[in-house]
């Protein structure tokens, strides 16, 4: 399935805003990345966030026919996000 072309550039904007490190929901704190990236078969896709487990990686999770994606029991690429500073 394919995403219109606005949709698909507002994923991409907001997965490099994310992969910057902040964002601006407090419950998003703490939480990673998949680090499949593109490749990630959650059903969020490219926004897909996990709290990390107590040895840093990320959880298990599957995509939609029950396949394991390839990011599950990795260790993140991207750091922790952290709330955004206010300038």
């Amino acid at each position: 399935m394919t995403m219109p072309h606005d949709q698909s550039d507002r994923e991409q904007r907001l997965r490099a805003d994310l992969e910057s490190g902040f964002t601006d929901h407090e419950w998003a704190v703490g939480m990673v990345l998949c680090p499949a990236r593109e490749n990630c078969v959650s059903t969020f896709g490219l926004r897909a966030l996990y709290k990390p487990l107590k040895n840093g990686r990320v959880p298990m999770h599957r995509g939609t026919f029950g396949a394991p994606c390839a990011g599950a029991h990795k260790r993140p690429t991207t750091p922790p996000l952290q709330l955004r500073p206010t300038p």
